[in-house]
């Protein structure tokens, strides 16, 4: 069994009804790990003793996931759920290089030489069509009509589970297709880690309802 370091304040999510919901490491002893309650958007998770969850455990490299069970409550300054010690734990690849192909409107800005952009100086008349190909955590690729260079920055804007997320990616490669359109590679040279871990659990939410999809059509 992979065995895990847990460390105070580090970030958990728990899944559940494909929704994820974000806690952190309150304290660890032998027998439980105890968490805060989960949260999503200001929604509090309900959880009763003797609850099933998936729970991911984030380190600074490396990502864990593992079933758990609800075995007590306490309360110290917050409420605070206790979690049975995990049996079983999974080390999940480094998601930023999990790449989920798919097919999906956006909208760019080719910024050419100059990747800092002021976001609340863009005019939405300047953005061109694109299609988003395929995405991870470090780049994606996305098919344009115009004309895009090597290096050039992209500022794409793509819509994730119903909020529109900016981000901006350099080109890396050019394919032209036999439609005359640019298949670009983009890679996030710069991303911030909230967006990332955003574009992260998006891309898990996709491998998912893949998985589904494949194992339905059986």
């Amino acid at each position: 069994m992979i065995k895990v370091d847990f460390k105070l304040n580090k970030k958990l999510e728990i899944l559940v009804d494909e929704k994820y919901f974000n806690s952190n490491v309150q304290d660890v002893t032998e027998d439980y790990i105890a968490i805060s309650i989960p949260t999503n958007s200001g929604e509090y998770l309900p959880l009763s003793n003797g609850s099933i969850i998936d729970v991911i455990y984030y380190e600074e490299e490396n990502i864990y996931k593992f079933s758990s069970t609800i075995i007590g409550r306490k309360f110290e300054n917050i409420p605070i759920l206790l979690l049975a010690k995990p049996e079983e734990i999974k080390k999940i690849q480094r998601r930023r290089y999990v790449r989920v192909p798919l097919i999906k409107t956006a909208k760019y800005i080719n910024l050419k030489n100059e990747p800092k952009v002021n976001l609340s100086t863009i005019n939405d008349s300047k953005y061109l069509k694109a299609v988003l190909v395929d995405l991870s955590g470090g780049g994606m690729r996305v098919k344009v009509s115009e004309e895009v260079k090597d290096n050039d920055f992209l500022l794409v804007a793509l819509t994730v589970n119903e909020e529109e997320v900016l981000i901006v990616g350099q080109t890396k490669r050019r394919i032209k297709d036999n439609d005359g359109r640019f298949i670009c590679g983009l890679s996030f040279e710069s991303l911030d880690n909230a967006t990332r871990e955003q574009l992260i659990r998006y891309i898990f939410q996709l491998m998912r309802n893949q998985m589904k999809k494949i194992w339905g059509g059986f």
